[in-house]
This record gives structure tokens, C-alpha cells and sequence, in this order.
């Protein structure tokens, strides 16, 4: 039986990450650049996504998907598979789907991190839970350190000025045409990024992710998308997540041109608390039969659908379209602009996502992903039986 929570959760995610990825849709190699005179829609939309947004979803996708795991592991238990071996088959699926996604869609692809980080917690889903929250609290802490420190390193001792082109500079006007020239380009460019990534990934994200996974079975296990945190320990965690918050969007309001790789190392730890405010939230109204929530649940049956969706449609209308009929798009376009964009799609997404789930099953991405991954656990089944 389906968790409406945890459904209704994913679909809030999958929706939101558009909002902050949306920037580096319109063009990877460049992100985006500011204007020599600062916008004030550009200053206030930069402040909120600190606030509200940076790496909140992506938060929430990794308790979620250690949440998943959990319920994998329960599943493999009570049909006595061997959980590492199904695990392992879907997630080398998953490893396959963001491979091609991040080489030939959108480099900032999250599925192929996703798969090797749970890949290497696998054998933690069997501890006791006293000892799986421990764990995942010390991956939780080390990799909060670990961002916070890059992320300060970063934001107090490097020129901003000088880290990445304005929007009028000639250099910014070479890099647009270098990234439109070609897509043999484009793939280089996100080959690279993909490769520096993995390389860089334990000096970055890399052990949060873990931890949070971890967490997220944790909570899975102790009840919480049924029922919540206590209302002491919400209060808590919302004021935690409010003070966090406040303090590392401070950087952004304070150095000119905070470039976007930089704010959400810092804000990586208030959007663990965060991102559990927003969990809570949707679990306490989980009964309601409201149409906003209803569509978030089928959203979130479908996000594997919706985000490789996301990614055709912007790589379609930022690499096809606009250079095509609007050539002055990069060199003109605001974070309002991308905003309006953003906010289209996603009510486009909502109807999409309603009508698959009224009429099929399962989105047609999460259909294939489940016949490859299930052929190949059946068929390493099949060759154990025969060895046995």
C-alpha cells in the first residue's frame, strides 16, 4: 500500500527543483550571469531561493529515496529475496538512466549520484534503528562540516567579480556562442562536468546525501511519514531551520554576485532542517482531499516521468527554440524572466501528471526503469537457482 505522504513529498520536490535548476537549463556552461547594474527582481528571487529553496529538494529527494530503500528492503524480506541483489539491479538501471540524461540532456543531472551514493550505504538498511540513526547522524554531521567549509572558503576568499562574466562583457558573449556553437560542445561540457562531479563529490555533497538517505530510512521506520515529529521537536526543528536559514543567506545579501555554486554549500545545513519542516507539513495535512494536494501525490507517482520531462522540454526550448527565433534571449533574459518560465511548466506538469496517473498505472519512465531493472534481477535469480 501506497504512503500518500511520501508520494505527495516527491511531488513537491520534483516541482520545486525546476525552480533552482531552470538557470543552468537556459545554459549550462555559462549559469547565469548578472547584470552590471544588479536587478532588484534578480537581488529578491536570489534571496528567497536562498531562503526557501537551495538544495531543500534536494534534501527531501534523499530522505526520500532512503525512505524508498527502506520500503524495498521491507519488500524483499517479506517475498525472502535478496535485498542487495534487488537493490543493486535497480540502482544500476538508475546509474544507466542518469548517465545518458547528464551526457546527452543536462549536465546537472542528480540520478547517477543518486545511485552511487545508495549503492554504498546498501548493506546499512539491516541495522537496528538506534544504530541507523547514529550513523546517519555522523554522515549527516561530517558532510555539514564539509560544506560549510568549502562554502566559506569559497564565498570570503575568492573574486566574485572576476569568478564569472557579466552579462555585457565580451568574455560572456564568446562563452553564449562557444556553448551554442554545437552540440558535440555541449556534451564535451557535460561530460567534464559529470567526471569533476564524482571526483569532487566526498568534498561535497557526497556524505550528506548519504546521511540523509540513511535518515530517511530512519524515519521511514519510525513512523514519521505517517504521523510526523511531536510537536516539541517540530518547533524545534522549524526554528533551527529559520535561525540556519537567516545566518547563511546573509553571504548572499552581503558580497556582490554570489555565484550559484557557492550558496547552497552554505545553506546545506539549514536545508536539512528545512527540508524537514516541508516534510512535516505534508504529512499533517495527508488526509485532506484538497486538489492541490491530490496533484502533488500524482506528481510524485510520476517524478521520475516529470524530471526526465523537465529536462527534454528545456533542452528542447533553451538549445532549439530561443536561439532559433529569440537570439537575444541569453543576453537579456532575468531571473523573473526564468521565474514566469518555471512557473508555466510547472502547472503544465501538473496536468501531465494527472492525466497519466487517471489513465495508466505508472509514468512511462518509471515503466521501462521497472521492466530493465526487474529483467536482470530475475535473470541474476535465475543463474543462482541454476548454480545452486
Amino acid at each position: 500500500m501506497r504512503i500518500h505522504s511520501i508520494d505527495a513529498i516527491r511531488g513537491l520536490a520534483i516541482l520545486g527543483i525546476l525552480f533552482l535548476n531552470i538557470t543552468f537549463h537556459q545554459n549550462f556552461y555559462t549559469g547565469y550571469a548578472f547584470f552590471e547594474e544588479p536587478l532588484l527582481s534578480d537581488d529578491i528571487i536570489s534571496l528567497v531561493n536562498a531562503l526557501f529553496l537551495d538544495g531543500r529538494f534536494r534534501s527531501l529527494f534523499c530522505l526520500l529515496f532512503g525512505a524508498g530503500l527502506a520500503i524495498q528492503f521491507e519488500h524483499c524480506q517479506s517475498r525472502r529475496y535478496d535485498f542487495l541483489t534487488f537493490a543493486k539491479s535497480r540502482l544500476k538501471w538508475l546509474f544507466v538512466f542518469g548517465l545518458l540524461h547528464g551526457v546527452f540532456i543536462f549536465g546537472g543531472d542528480i540520478l547517477l549520484y543518486y545511485s552511487i551514493c545508495a549503492f554504498l550505504i546498501l548493506k546499512n538498511f539491516s541495522l537496528s534503528q538506534g544504530e541507523l540513526k547514529k550513523k546517519s547522524l555522523t554522515y549527516l554531521v561530517i558532510g555539514s562540516v564539509i560544506m560549510l567549509v568549502v562554502g566559506v572558503v569559497s564565498a570570503y576568499f575568492f573574486d566574485f567579480g572576476g569568478e564569472l562574466p557579466l552579462r555585457a562583457s565580451e568574455v560572456y558573449s564568446d562563452e553564449v556562442a562557444q556553448w551554442q556553437s554545437s552540440y558535440l560542445f555541449q556534451i564535451e561540457t557535460q561530460v567534464t562536468f559529470q567526471v569533476i562531479s564524482i571526483i569532487a563529490a566526498p568534498f561535497t555533497m557526497f556524505w550528506q546525501s548519504m546521511g540523509l538517505m540513511m535518515f530517511g530510512a530512519y524515519l521511514y521506520r519510525n513512523g514519521f511519514f505517517n504521523q510526523g515529529f511531536s510537536s516539541a521537536a517540530f518547533i524545534k526543528i522549524a526554528a533551527i531551520a529559520i535561525v540556519t536559514s537567516i545566518a547563511t543567506a546573509l553571504p548572499l545579501m552581503l558580497i556582490e554576485q554570489m555565484t550559484a555554486d557557492v550558496t547552497p554549500m552554505l545553506s546545506s545545513a539549514s536545508a536539512i532542517f528545512c527540508a524537514l519542516v516541508y516534510a512535516h507539513l505534508l504529512v499533517k495535512v495527508k488526509n485532506t482531499a484538497a486538489w492541490w494536494y491530490q496533484s502533488l501525490i500524482n506528481c510524485g507517482k510520476v517524478a521520475f516521468t516529470l524530471y526526465l520531462t523537465q529536462s527534454i522540454a528545456m533542452a528542447v526550448l533553451f538549445r532549439i527554440v530561443m536561439p532559433a527565433y529569440f537570439p537575444d534571449f541569453a543576453f537579456t533574459v532575468t531571473l523573473l524572466d526564468l521565474l514566469m518560465i518555471t512557473l508555466a511548466f510547472t502547472a503544465i506538469q501538473i496536468v501531465l501528471a494527472n492525466v497519466i496517473t487517471k489513465h495508466f498505472r505508472q509514468g512511462p519512465f518509471e515503466a521501462i526503469w521497472r521492466k530493465l531493472y526487474l529483467h536482470s534481477f530475475y535473470k541474476k535469480r535465475s543463474r543462482e537457482n541454476l548454480a545452486l
